[in-house]
């Protein structure tokens, strides 16, 4: 499956985010929809958010406790819960609702727009199905040393973190068209 970098789509709720003020990071990534599985925007964004993603299966019980624990410790900086657990499926994403670790800001067929603020980070993320094609965008604001420092973390494996997700979601669309996504399908391991 070819995943290439492109620019944010116009007209989206990602690209007016990043218009509404400087930003730190803005990239996207895109890929033709396949032609089993399509999938709407907020059916894209369910699957790629799932667990599991990239996380082996034996490690999930140790990662499901280190974000009951990142909770705890990171609650009193502003930090949200995290809703992924291993034993179920995220819901389809709901404008208000939570996905993963993220707030719902705009949730339908064609976008959904999650994100997050906090003490040190504005950050937006988009899931795009539109003219035949899936995106998947982030903007990322730093709002002090410490926001960079934490994105001095990431930066590095930014793009490859989109593509790798693009490409995983949109298999699983596949795999579930087909009747095979669920745990342990190819595109989880």
């Amino acid at each position: 499956m070819k995943v290439a970098s492109c620019p944010i789509p116009d007209g989206t709720a990602l690209a007016r985010f990043r218009d509404s003020g400087a930003y730190t990071h803005a990239e996207a990534a895109e890929s033709p929809l396949p032609e089993r599985g399509k999938v709407g925007a907020r059916e894209l964004a369910r699957l790629t958010m799932d667990r599991p993603s990239l996380t082996p299966e034996r490690a999930f019980r140790l990662v499901d406790l280190w974000i009951r624990v990142q909770g705890l410790l990171l609650r009193p900086f502003g930090v949200k819960p995290n809703t992924m657990r291993s034993g179920q499926e995220q819901p389809l994403p709901e404008a208000g609702g939570r996905l993963g670790p993220y707030e719902v800001f705009e949730a339908d067929d064609r976008e959904v727009l999650l994100g997050d603020t906090d003490k040190f980070l504005e950050h937006r993320m988009a899931f795009v199905v539109a003219d035949g094609k899936a995106y998947i965008g982030v903007v990322l604001r730093t709002l002090n040393e410490q926001g960079e420092a934490y994105w001095n973390q990431f930066r590095h494996n930014q793009t490859q973190i989109l593509h790798e997700s693009l490409r995983r979601g949109l298999t699983r669309a596949a795999e579930s068209a087909d009747g095979a996504v669920g745990r342990g399908t190819t595109a989880d391991r």
